[in-house]
Parts: C-alpha cells; sequence; structure tokens
C-alpha cells in the first residue's frame, strides 16, 4: 500500500500555506515549537512530540501538536520485512476513525519525505484538545456520584461505538481517552488520541484488550465503578450472563479478591 500524500486540512490550509507550513521539513524547522514529552527512541529511530500555538487565520487560537518522526519504523504481519512509520499507521488510522464517526483528535497536517542522508521523517499535526483533560488526571472519588456515573457512562458507551465501528485502539491507556464536561448536555465529550497501533480488529481478543487495558491502569477505580462501566459498554440495565462471563475474565485478569 502506497504512503498517504501530503494533508493538510481545508481549515487550515490558508493558515499554513501563509506561513510556508506545507511541507515537512518547515514543520521540523520551527524554531518556537515546546517539546512536551521525553523522544521515542523504539523501533530504530526517534520521535519527538512538540506543542505550538498558532491562530487559524480566524482570530482563533489554537494548540497544535507535532510528531517529528525520523527511521522509526514498527513490523507487523502485514508489514513483517521493512515495517511502517507509526506516523502513518496513525494517520490513516485518524482518517478511518474521523470518516466512520468515531470521535479522536483531528489531524492538520501530514507528510514525509527522505532527505540527502537518506533518513526518513514523517510530521503528523493533530489539533489540540482544549479544555479536555485525559482520565489519569481525573479524581475519581472527588468527583458527585451523578456525575461519576455519567463519565463512566460516556467513556463505556464511546468505546463500543469504537468498537462496534470495527476498530480496536490496541494501546488504550487512561492517558489516551480525553473527556470534556458539557453543562448544557449535562454529558461528557469523549476523545481518543494516540492510535498508532489502532486498526480494524479481525478477533474479540483485540476489544478484551482494550478493556483490560484501561481497567488496568485506572487509577482509583472501585470494584463497583469497573462493574457499572462494563454495564454501559455492553448496554445493558443489568450484566447479562455474557456480560457476567466477562467481569470474572476482567476481575482474574486484574486480580481482584
Amino acid at each position: 500500500m502506497r504512503i498517504p500524500q501530503k494533508y493538510i486540512d481545508p481549515d487550515w490550509r490558508p493558515a499554513l500555506i501563509s506561513r510556508r507550513l506545507d511541507h515537512a521539513a518547515a514543520w521540523l524547522a520551527l524554531p518556537d515549537k515546546e517539546l512536551v514529552d521525553e523522544p521515542n527512541l523504539r523501533y530504530g529511530g526517534s520521535m519527538h512530540v512538540y506543542c505550538l500555538r498558532m491562530d487559524d487565520g480566524t482570530a482563533s487560537s489554537h494548540n497544535l501538536y507535532i510528531k517529528c518522526q525520523c527511521n522509526q519504523r514498527r513490523r507487523s504481519p502485514r508489514h513483517p520485512l521493512r515495517g511502517r512509520a507509526t506516523l502513518e499507521t496513525e494517520f490513516r488510522a485518524l482518517s478511518a476513525c474521523l470518516k466512520k464517526g468515531v470521535p479522536v483528535a483531528r489531524p492538520v497536517f501530514f507528510d514525509h519525505f527522505v532527505d540527502d542522508n537518506g533518513d526518513e521523517h514523517y510530521v503528523l499535526v493533530s489539533l489540540g484538545l482544549d479544555g479536555f483533560q485525559s482520565l489519569d488526571q481525573i479524581d475519581m472519588p472527588a468527583l458527585p456520584p451523578a456525575r461519576r456515573r455519567r463519565l463512566l457512562e460516556d467513556v463505556g458507551m464511546t468505546l463500543r461505538f469504537m468498537h462496534l465501528r470495527g476498530f480496536a485502539h490496541r494501546n488504550l491507556y487512561p492517558k489516551h481517552v480525553f473527556v470534556a464536561w458539557r453543562p448544557a448536555l449535562e454529558r461528557f465529550d469523549v476523545r481518543f488520541i494516540d492510535l498508532e497501533k489502532t486498526h480494524l480488529f479481525t478477533g474479540f481478543r483485540h476489544l478484551f484488550r482494550d478493556l483490560e487495558s484501561l481497567a488496568r491502569r485506572s487509577k482509583n477505580v472501585s470494584r463497583r465503578d469497573q462493574l457499572r462501566f462494563l454495564k454501559y459498554y455492553l448496554d445493558t440495565g443489568h450484566l447479562s450472563e455474557d456480560g457476567k462471563i466477562l467481569a470474572r475474565w476482567l476481575a482474574r485478569k486484574l486480580r481482584y479478591r
């Protein structure tokens, strides 16, 4: 499969072209982007993540997250020899999820090039989720009971929707789930990020892996709330027999006593 051609979000095209940010090398050369995480040095290369505040051309300012990757490829059964750049995989997943209505971080720009030394560079720019916070930043016990149940419901239903649309995240940590409270709706807006391992699932084990990974790494979530989350994920008023089997499987995985 061919590498996707350069992508620029239509709403951002005038702003990026006016700043000459319509090719990957220009993003790499930006002097005022701020490193936001430790470099990822896996898969034989490197990836750096930066943040930059930028006007979109309509007097609205946004945080943009810039992933810059060099010579970083991950092998898979579909790409066993050379592998595939993880940013290419993530861009494909973001695009596919958006087409099917799965709420994810919105890509603004994607491009790649090979420099004079033969090094491969990929750049993926995503719109920051301003006003959102990740699940690992939320103190669950401190939430009012009704708000906590709504959070469990909205995250469970959104993950179910992602799975029903055919996608498994396959690396689902609380830090990859962002939420924002919408007072007028009395609901949480839920988005997923970091889709570099996301693809169409081929078996239920991938769905179970998402559930296990999210449950295992969620802190200060009671056993009762874990069961509530499962109930919302399964879209049942109470746990069915299948739901109880799934709950017992998760309990064994998480070593509940």
